[in-house]
């Protein structure tokens, strides 16, 4: 098993992520582009013991704070989760449940992207995107895109805007891709809690350094 901090030393990896591809192909008939605030209640404390409480490391809690990018003078990180999932079940199929809402809503699973990884505080490792969707395959003029972890049953997601491939994608909002989550999710029945979680990683052009919590009733 690899370790953090070897990794970090050592790590030297080669044509990961690179995406390109810029041809102009439709929106599917059901992609969504939902925005606006999702309107919710104080969240449920009794549901994880860190909600509530400031996160300002990833090994104190299950849920990620950015995703990693590896470079040969180690894992740097590119873009910062703004949202945490409860889904009912638990692990693979809890993550599936989370994404299968996205199904519904036409998005495109396994689109053209970067690699990315997040951190493991039980595995002590860095592990590859386990899921991932946007509301197009190749994103030429743009769209809603998220990427997934699964760690002890919490699905940290993050979920941006992208710019069109020009001919590679850019960052052009946060917010307008937690708020479209939020709204899906809001939509299929789940709770929905913006702001619920300090992650305490504000990030430009426009995170405020909050996760939106959503929880599956059981």
């Amino acid at each position: 098993m690899t370790t953090r901090r070897s990794l970090l030393r050592k790590i030297g990896l080669t044509g990961i992520g690179t995406a390109t591809g810029i041809a102009l192909l439709p929106t599917p008939p059901h992609s969504t582009t939902l925005h606006g605030t999702v309107e919710g209640a104080e969240p449920p404390a009794a549901a994880a013991d860190w909600i509530g409480t400031e996160i300002t490391t990833e090994d104190e809690t299950p849920v990620g704070r950015h995703h990693y990018a590896p470079t040969r003078d180690g894992f740097v990180p590119t873009a910062p989760f703004n949202l945490v999932l409860l889904p009912a079940a638990d692990g693979e199929t809890g993550l599936e449940r989370v994404m299968t809402v996205l199904d519904d809503e036409g998005w495109v699973r396994n689109p053209v992207e970067y690699t990315r990884f997040a951190w493991n505080r039980e595995s002590d490792s860095y592990v590859r995107q386990q899921a991932t969707a946007a509301q197009t395959y190749w994103g030429a003029s743009g769209r809603r895109h998220v990427r997934c972890w699964s760690f002890e049953d919490v699905v940290s997601m993050q979920a941006h805007e992208d710019t069109g491939a020009r001919p590679k994608h850019g960052i052009a909002s946060y917010q307008r891709g937690r708020e479209t989550v939020e709204a899906i999710f809001d939509a299929a029945g789940w709770r929905v809690f913006p702001g619920a979680i300090d992650l305490t990683n504000e990030s430009g052009p426009d995170h405020d350094g909050f996760a939106t919590l959503i929880v599956e009733d059981s």
